[in-house]
């Protein structure tokens, strides 16, 4: 099997699983992104070792399993103190447990730990919330989540394409050298395509202007959340995050524009609808 045949057949099942934890049910999406999450968290913990990096697997998955499921019970209007609780314990014990370890540089160690639960589990925690952006009960919209993978999908495809094609000015040279500002505009002007094209298909609250924001979040913090992955990938020297998806490399690859994306456009969605 050559290597266009694999990303495709990869990229095919990827979409399809996509569409089906989103669109079905509330429940099936929550669990999803919680094994979305893990797997990413695993990702960053163990290709952060290759810089020696030590960081407390352990307490770092805890922390994000008890600080996911206090965004889905909320969003599921369930009581989640219990939840809230554990994870200002285990962000904390964090701390104690590096001064038993004896390790070099263990702020270091720490602030991984801790700023991978940030940057992964956060944004996928959010999305229990944009398939109901008003939290009002028994609310459950999910054509805006899987809008925002579509413009996500068509921002990257065209940025790449586009970049290939006619890419000569580097937008951001010392992170990503091959990415070019001409990239950027294809990727740009493809989404607001595509926004205006869901605009007419979909049945929601949103007026013409909120699908071209949102639009433009995607391409302008997904460009940025794009630069910050090749960032981690640069500093610790490994190519792709992982191996999880032949041919596309891992899921902090796949995820890198909507991590960053994610929390801008919930905030626009609660902001605007509430």
């Amino acid at each position: 099997m050559n290597n266009f045949t694999q990303r495709t057949i990869t990229g095919a099942v990827y979409l399809i699983t996509v569409f089906c934890a989103i669109m079905f049910n509330p429940i099936i999406l929550s669990v999803f992104f919680g094994l979305i999450a893990l797997i990413s968290l695993y990702e960053f913990y163990d290709n952060s070792k290759k810089t020696n990096i030590i960081t407390q697997n352990i307490l770092g998955f805890s922390l994000a399993i008890t600080t996911y499921c206090s965004f889905v019970f909320y969003a599921f209007h369930i009581e989640n103190t219990y939840f809230i609780i554990a994870s200002l314990i285990f962000c904390f014990i964090i701390f104690i447990f590096e001064l038993y370890k004896n390790k070099e540089n263990p702020f270091t160690n720490i602030s991984y730990t801790l700023v991978a639960v940030i940057y992964i589990v956060i944004p996928m925690g959010l999305t229990n919330f944009i398939v109901n952006p008003t939290l009002s009960l028994n609310s459950f919209t999910p054509i805006l989540l899987l809008s925002v993978f579509i413009l996500a999908w068509t921002n990257d495809t065209f940025a790449y394409l586009v970049g290939v094609k006619f890419g000569k000015h580097r937008l951001f040279e010392r992170i990503s050298p091959k990415k070019s500002w001409e990239g950027f505009f294809g990727g740009l002007i493809a989404t607001q395509i595509v926004s205006i094209i869901l605009f007419k298909l979909t049945n929601t609250s949103l007026y013409f202007y909120d699908w071209m924001t949102i639009g433009i979040i995607i391409s302008v913090i997904g460009t940025y959340g794009d630069l910050v992955e090749s960032m981690f990938k640069r500093q610790i020297g490994v190519k792709d995050s992982g191996k999880i998806l032949p041919g596309h490399g891992g899921i902090l690859d796949r995820f890198d524009i909507l991590f960053i994306s994610i929390p801008f456009i919930f905030s626009y969605l609660y902001l605007r609808l509430n």
